[in-house]
Order: C-alpha cells, then structure tokens, then sequence
C-alpha cells in the first residue's frame, strides 16, 4: 500500500516497447537497476510500467539495442497537476478541503465506552456533556487526569477508570464494584431519620441479621405485604425495668426470605412468518453533525407492502482513531411474504424452556436465587400453554416512615408514684 502511493506520487508511465532486441533491452534494464513492473508480451510488443526517472536513463539503452518507446498512458499526482493547472478554484477547493478536515480533527467525534454494566451509556454521555468532554468538544479543553477523577468521585460503583484520547476518538475504560444492583440501589435510597423495615410481599423469613432497630420476625416467620420487619422503635427504661420513652432509629437489616413466583405463558402452534423473496435493494444516506441526507435512490419503497428491511451504519475517518462527523448508513429492503409454520411438540417444548430459561435468567440477574420450579405444559385450541411455580430466596423489605409516640406525662407520673 505504502509503495503504491509513493509511485503515485511521483508519477509512472505505461510504455510500449518494440525493435529489434527487446529482451537484450529488458536485460540491460536489470543490469543498470531501472525498475520495471507488470511487464506483459503482446505480439512482437512489450508493455510495461516504469518511473519517470527511469524512463530518463533509457535513451541510451534505446540506441544500443535499436528499439523505441512509446508512451501509452501518464498516471500521478505529477501529470494530474500539470493536467489542472489552469483550474485554480479546484486546487483551492482541494486546499480548502485539507484544511477543514485538520480542523475537525481538533475535535472528538467518537466515544467508546467500555466496562460499564450497572451505569448506563446514557449516564456516561450525560456526565460527559456536563464536563464539556461529549461528541464535539475541543480536544484541547479535554483534561482526561480530572476526568477519570471525576468519575470515580461522582459514581461510587466505579472503583478505577481510564480516559484517553486516540486522534478524534475518547476511550472510556471503566471497572465497576461488583455489587448485587439491588443491593447498590438499597444503599442508594437508604433514608435517615424514624423508618421501619416493612414486607415487601408474603414470605417466610430465612435469615435475618439486625444491625439497627427491633427486629419483630425470626427465622421461619410467615409475613404478609406491608408486615413491619424491623420497628425503628427503641424503648427506654427506668432503674424499675418500666418503659419511660421511646426512641426512633433508621432500621437497619439483612434480611432473606424464600418468596413464590408464577410464571404463564402461551404461544400459537402455527403462525405465520415472514421470508425473503428476491434480492435486496440498497438505500443509503449520509448524516452529517445532526443533519441526514437521502441520497437518491433508483428504486421507490411501498411501506403498504410486506418488507424487510436491514440497516448498517459506519462513521468515516480518514486515518485510524481520527474519525469525522459523517456516518454512512446502508438500508437494504427486501420484498417479503409470509410462510405457514407448524410447530411439532417436541420443538414447542424447546420454545417453552427457553422462554422460562430467559425469564429465570432475569430473576437471577435482579440478585434472586431459584431453589425450586415447578413447570407444566399443555398443548390445547392449538397453543402451548405453560405455566410454572418458582420457588426463590431473596433480599426483602423496604423502607417505610414510622408513627412516632410519646408517653404522656400522665404515665410517667404514674410510674413516679409506683416507685
């Protein structure tokens, strides 16, 4: 690639060779290292490339072996120039054009994200934008020491973080604490002042540690939705062992419990699919900054009728890591119609196990351990019909404000006088 474009730049000619010794020519071309290429025999002809300056040192090989030379084609940058050279206001577009693509290059038009999983790009970016380091911002006003600083400070989950700058493109490396997320998002919301730890469904306690509060349940315990957990309550006594006052706390626990879970789902056993007819037809457009350009098509799109349509995106550069702000995008439509498919019951119980599989899957991602399932498929009217009991241990409660109470002074005097 690189030799390519240094022949480019200096410019080679395609040549015609014929006479009466064209190989004691191409011979003494090799003895004297005139660099020859792409060398092809037509008839009693030769054609071959060389350089401008080997074309210069061929006089003298001419005479000696009596053959001659034709030019059949000028390629370079050299010959392009001296083709254009009355055409000033091209060559200024072309400068014009340099130019401006060093300017972007000043700029970040790319932001890769990497390692994040409890924080979303979308916080990433919004963080970003606020420290004037988003898509767009000068490369120069970008301190990528103060951001990774930034980032560990304002999110807790994150516990190391690189940022680096590569031609137009910000690199964003992050690792986060790996923390159950609904554990993280307890901590988050944890509240101060007088509140109870409530239930937050039925369920039987299996554990529960108090660190805070008057814990009202043991293990083994059946709760309802709303059932207080852990009272914010503290009680205060006398020299008597008599309650004198009450003092309220932020409750505070772990606490697990085995929680039930139903699963329903349905799905036909014929339905009817969509399948590609013909070739696709290509769409493209071009976006530049916020701005989207259709580019003309040779074909019109029927959006009444059946179709399928793919779509691929790719930002451009000009080198590697310096991206600009122009992404093209590729839309191929292809006209469709749709195929009866009958599902077999062995396939359909596939289905169903995946489905579940998925939604299980989801219930574990959520910090939830399965201990037991209990599936039921049945096939009537046509469709799968599944259903299922899940048996789970969990983390439970939540946070609700506690009904402060005094004793009246009526009953501490009764409590004096009993004394």
């Amino acid at each position: 690639m690189f030799l390519s474009l240094v022949k480019f730049f200096r410019g080679f000619l395609r040549v015609r060779l014929n006479g009466y010794s064209p190989e004691r020519f191409l011979n003494l071309c090799s003895n004297h290292n005139i660099l020859i290429w792409n060398l092809s025999h037509h008839g009693e002809s030769y054609e071959f490339y060389i350089s401008i300056a080997g074309y210069r040192k061929l006089k003298p090989l001419l005479k000696k072996t009596k053959t001659k030379i034709v030019i059949l084609k000028r390629i370079g940058f050299p010959f392009f120039l001296f083709r254009y050279r009355k055409r000033k206001v091209f060559f200024a577009g072309i400068f014009l054009c340099m130019g401006l693509l060093f300017y972007l290059t000043t700029f970040v038009w790319l932001i890769d994200i990497n390692g994040n999983s409890l924080i979303t790009d979308d916080a990433i970016l919004k963080f970003l934008e606020e420290k004037q380091a988003s898509f767009g911002s000068r490369k120069k006003d970008i301190d990528c020491n103060a951001l990774e600083e930034e980032l560990r400070t304002t999110y807790d989950d994150i516990i190391w973080a690189s940022v680096r700058l590569n031609g137009t493109k910000l690199t964003i490396d992050l690792q986060e604490n790996l923390i159950n997320q609904k554990d993280t998002e307890s901590d988050a919301v944890k509240p101060t002042g007088a509140y109870h730890i409530v239930a937050e469904k039925e369920a039987v306690i299996t554990s529960i540690i108090t660190r805070n509060g008057t814990p009202l349940v043991k293990s083994g315990s059946h709760v309802q939705a709303g059932d207080i957990l852990v009272s914010s309550e503290l009680d205060l006594y006398n020299d008597s062992n008599e309650i004198v006052d009450y003092v309220y706390v932020t409750a505070d626990a772990d606490i697990m419990a085995q929680t039930q879970y139903t699963y329903q789902d349905s799905f036909p056993m014929e339905y009817n699919r969509k399948v590609r007819v013909g070739e696709g037809k290509n769409l493209y457009s071009l976006s530049l900054f916020s701005y989207q350009f259709q580019l003309p098509a040779t074909f019109k799109i029927n959006k009444e009728e059946p179709h399928l349509s793919y779509t691929e995106s790719r930002q451009l550069a000009i080198a590697k890591d310096y991206y600009i702000p122009i992404i093209l995008e590729k839309t191929t439509y292809y006209d469709c119609d749709y195929e009866k498919v009958t599902l077999s019951k062995s396939k359909a119980q596939k289905k169903a196990q995946e489905n579940i599989s998925q939604f299980l899957k989801k219930l574990e991602e959520k910090g939830i351990q399965i201990t037991d399932k209990n599936v039921m498929i049945e096939f009537a009217d046509n469709k799968c019909q599944v259903s299922a009991s899940i048996t789970s241990v969990e983390k439970i409660g939540k946070y609700e404000p506690a009904e402060m109470k005094k004793i009246s002074v009526d009953e501490r005097q009764e409590n004096d006088e009993s004394d």
